[in-house]
């Protein structure tokens, strides 16, 4: 039985859950939100999937703003497209603040490989953001290392590189997740007892999961660890920010990189694909992101206040709020297990 307060807490979180499916729906609709411009020379930040949608968007806006920027990318051909209009978009003089570096946060000897191009040792934004919705036509539901790719690309690799560029990070850093709505749909029983988060392993233990579910599962996760990672930086000296925000439905391109689904199949993946039209633009679901990086509100930099999860420069309550601590312990755990991460 539910105690009365947990009862309380899972209300709130259904509360915000319907928000959360009403802004997906009519973000087209809502208001523009506007992050101000404000001057962030000697800044360095690293966006990762920074090729296309938020990503892309999110470097722009950081360049506008007189930022270093790194575009950690997996291809970086179509990253160096990027870096040029971008380049084109802020001026010439922007092209010494403008790099590419290559980065496929599937692959974690690709992570590990990537401080050693990274020519900074001043790291003040951090964005994780490279992700992918389903496992790409022709690709495999598992990497090299043995995890899933849908994992490995989301979370693994992103929280491997976290504990290997923390040495890096400014004092009043600030490291970001781009997550999902999808997240309220996570099944969080999955994620515990799935090392890996291997599709093919949940369907031998009599869990399968659609690519959604996966999907779902790497955004709890990211959420999960901005709170973690948020109670780590209050043990150390300084005043380093974690969040996670949701972009909402945007027209990113992320379905085009996915295979095509029978409703049969996957009916949320299906039913996002078929429902395009209510996308909004890539600029407004990077938008609480570059908020979330740059703004100086209490309610995101005051003590106490990291670790949350946005929607529309909004905090929202999730499954996180409700889950047990020894819950939380063992995710970290199976983290580490999965990547080797080591934690100075």
């Amino acid at each position: 039985m539910l105690s009365l307060r947990s009862s309380f807490h899972w209300l709130l979180v259904l509360k915000d859950l319907g928000a959360s499916i009403f802004t997906l729906l009519f973000a087209r609709l809502l208001p523009t939100i506007n992050v101000p411009l404000i001057d962030l020379s000697d800044t360095t930040a690293i966006v990762t999937g920074a090729n296309s949608g938020v990503g892309k968007s999110l470097c722009l806006e950081l360049a506008k703003r007189n930022a270093t920027v790194y575009l950690a990318c997996r291809n970086v051909s179509k990253g160096q497209v990027v870096a040029s209009e971008i380049i084109d978009a802020c001026g010439e003089a922007s092209s010494r603040r403008i790099r590419v570096v290559e980065l496929d946060t599937s692959s974690l000897a690709s992570v590990r490989a990537f401080p050693k191009s990274w020519s900074s040792k001043q790291l003040n934004i951090l964005v994780h953001n490279a992700g992918i919705a389903a496992v790409p036509s022709g690709g495999s539901e598992t990497t090299l290392e043995g995890l899933g790719t849908i994992y490995a690309t989301n979370f693994a690799g992103a929280y491997l590189l976290t504990s290997l560029l923390e040495p890096c990070l400014t004092n009043d850093a600030r490291v970001l997740f781009t997550s999902s709505v999808g997240q309220y749909a996570a099944d969080y029983n999955r994620v515990l007892r799935l090392p890996g988060q291997v599709p093919s392993k949940a369907k031998q233990q009599g869990s399968p999961a659609p690519e959604s579910g996966f999907y779902a599962d790497s955004k709890f996760m990211q959420v999960v660890f901005a709170r973690l990672l948020q109670r780590r930086f209050d043990s150390q000296p300084g005043h380093r920010i974690a969040h996670a925000f949701s972009p909402g439905y945007s027209n990113t391109g992320i379905f085009e990189k996915t295979p095509s689904v029978s409703w049969r199949m996957d009916v949320p993946l299906w039913s996002l694909k078929a429902a395009r039209v209510l996308c909004q633009s890539p600029q407004q679901g990077a938008a609480p992101g570059l908020w979330l990086a740059t703004t100086n509100d209490e309610k995101v930099v005051g003590e106490g206040n990291g670790g949350a999860y946005w929607e529309r420069c909004t905090k929202r309550r999730t499954k996180l709020d409700v889950l047990p601590e020894s819950a939380l312990t063992k995710m970290w755990k199976i983290w580490e297990h999965d990547t080797s991460a080591e934690w100075q």
